[in-house]
């Protein structure tokens, strides 16, 4: 175990076609230590998506380098050391729930990672809708299944993708406090994206805040409030008080961009 998960050293990313160029992030510096989950904000358009996908090995950097547990992104992927939950769920429609959990370890045919599938649906609270077609869940449902698949090889880095971001605010209210329950279990690295101050406070050890493209880093501050969480933490005046910060300091930077 490395202590540090995830490095990116003075990366930038163009997107370039026949018509038009766009610098998507430039000279971003970051770490994420081991067992740290670190929140990203800002504007849409800001990057936030491009570095993730750099970390998870589906898009390669212009420039600068990207670590995985000291590796490059495509060893670690290889060698099964980041999971990714997307936004949409990216169920498949006709493999049920235990069969989409099973996925991962029918892929690496791996005995343990086969054994953690009942383990991981538990975990997630489906227990009872093995049998079920995506179809036949909720989207929050949907959601736990992503988390679940993604979670069964034990992965050292956990990439999500604005998982809750489709979902009303309750049902993610309740994910988010499952979220945090499931994480506390194996404490991988998260690297979590979100277009919501509140939800990246409350899960958070760092919310990590990018400019409006090209993204750069504007801010990086810790969320030092006790584990574990619950939701009335964002009744705390102290909890009020940075997310009205970060709040401030994304409009400033949206405006001065």
């Amino acid at each position: 175990m490395y202590d540090i998960a995830v490095q990116l050293q003075s990366v930038g990313k163009v997107f370039e076609t026949e018509s038009n160029r766009v610098v998507a992030l430039e000279d971003i510096d970051l770490e994420i230590r081991a067992g740290e989950f670190v929140s990203v904000i800002g504007p849409s358009g800001c990057g936030k998506t491009s570095l993730l996908r750099l970390v998870g090995d589906l898009e390669t950097p212009s420039t600068g380098s990207v670590f995985v547990n000291g590796r490059s992104p495509r060893e670690a992927r290889i060698g099964r050391e980041c999971g990714v939950v997307f936004q949409s769920p990216s169920l498949l429609e006709w493999r049920t729930v235990v069969q989409n959990v099973r996925l991962p370890g029918e892929i690496f045919q791996s005995p343990s990672v086969l054994d953690r599938v009942q383990e991981m649906i538990d975990m997630v609270g489906l227990s009872g809708f093995e049998q079920a077609f995506p179809r036949e869940l909720s989207g929050g449902m949907q959601s736990r299944v992503a988390i679940a698949r993604a979670l069964t090889f034990r992965p050292a880095v956990l990439l999500m993708d604005e998982p809750f971001g489709a979902l009303d605010e309750i049902t993610r209210q309740r994910l988010q406090l499952k979220l945090l329950r499931i994480w506390e279990e194996d404490r991988p690295a998260v690297l979590f994206i979100t277009h919501s101050i509140s939800e990246a406070v409350l899960l958070s050890d760092r919310v990590v805040m990018m400019s409006p493209r090209p993204g750069r880093i504007v801010e990086d501050i810790s969320v030092d409030f006790p584990r574990p969480r619950k939701v009335d933490l964002r009744g705390d005046s102290g909890f009020v008080q940075m997310e009205n910060y970060l709040r401030e300091k994304l409009e400033s930077v949206s405006l001065h961009s």
